[in-house]
């Protein structure tokens, strides 16, 4: 997945959906990405070399290659590269095709659209289109004007995926991207394509098989997830401390308990009854700490 703009609050919010069970290796020269405080506190930054400090691993650009092909803990964890601009991207790209990290590889790249993703990774810094095959997703953020005001605000305007099927040696950006969510300026609003309320995602479909499970059932935990957001950030406008990062996170672990709960319980997960749970335990977490 690749975000256009790493300190964009949105990229922040990608790693509040990592489980905490995973370790996140972020490459980087400045450290820039918005891990927060609490994070960085744990980050050390020894030049050329990495060191494990707790969940969190920081290390500069300069990474061996074989680094990446060889078991050095990194299977389970999250590689998050800031601001992909060099031969650097060539690694990565590599560390997506073998399957170094086993959970996600995270890039963020300057680029106003799909294709300027594309173009710039492509015909700029060199990498293979059949490599480019690799990216999942592409997320384009942006500054927007609403309703044609002066003040701009920060949205996401865009989440596409990357197409499979048979390409041509030099595809087209227009013919490798579908897109799933797409930005209403006139609502200022991320809105559902009909590609992904049918049930007709790529994406979606590959994420249902590793996982287990059926098309409308990945669907319905799409849904189950995004009415649990919805309802932190209605909380969060009358209580924006139910919004930072460390009340996020521990609503997001008590929705994977339950969840693990449940498929125990049950043999298979039942997401209306982990919802219910989870609002249960909800209502009396905002009670307990407002």
């Amino acid at each position: 997945m690749v975000s256009v703009q790493e300190k964009h609050p949105s990229f922040a919010l990608c790693f509040l959906e990592i489980p905490q069970k995973y370790r996140i290796l972020t490459i980087e020269d400045t450290p820039e990405l918005p891990i927060g405080e609490s994070a960085k506190t744990w980050l050390q930054d020894t030049g050329n070399e990495y060191k494990v400090c707790g969940r969190w691993e920081r290390t500069s650009r300069s990474i061996p290659k074989q680094r990446f092909a060889q078991p050095c803990g990194w299977e389970m964890a999250t590689l998050v590269l800031g601001e992909v601009r060099g031969p650097e991207v060539k690694v990565l790209y590599e560390a997506m095709q073998v399957g170094a990290s086993g959970n996600s590889v995270i890039g963020t790249i300057h680029g106003a659209s799909t294709r300027a993703v594309y173009e710039r990774i492509v015909n700029s810094l060199g990498v293979p289109a059949p490599s480019f095959r690799s990216t999942d997703a592409v997320i384009v953020a942006q500054n927007v004007r609403i309703s044609g005001t002066m003040k701009k605000k920060k949205r996401v305007v865009e989440i596409a995926e990357v197409t499979g099927g048979e390409w041509e040696e030099h595809p087209d950006a227009d013919d490798i991207f579908n897109d799933i969510m797409v930005f209403d300026a006139a609502r200022d609003k991320l809105i559902a394509t009909d590609l992904l309320d049918r049930g007709g995602s790529e994406l979606v479909s590959k994420i249902a098989h590793k996982w287990g499970m059926g098309i409308d059932e990945a669907s319905l935990n799409i849904k189950v997830r995004a009415r649990i957001k919805e309802t932190i950030a209605k909380v969060g406008e009358l209580h924006p401390k139910f919004v930072e990062s460390d009340m996020v996170m521990k609503a997001n672990n008590a929705f994977c308990l339950y969840l693990e709960q449940m498929q125990d319980d049950k043999g298979k997960v039942d997401f209306h009854g982990v919802y219910d749970r989870w609002m249960a335990w909800y209502h009396d977490f905002v009670e307990k700490n407002r």
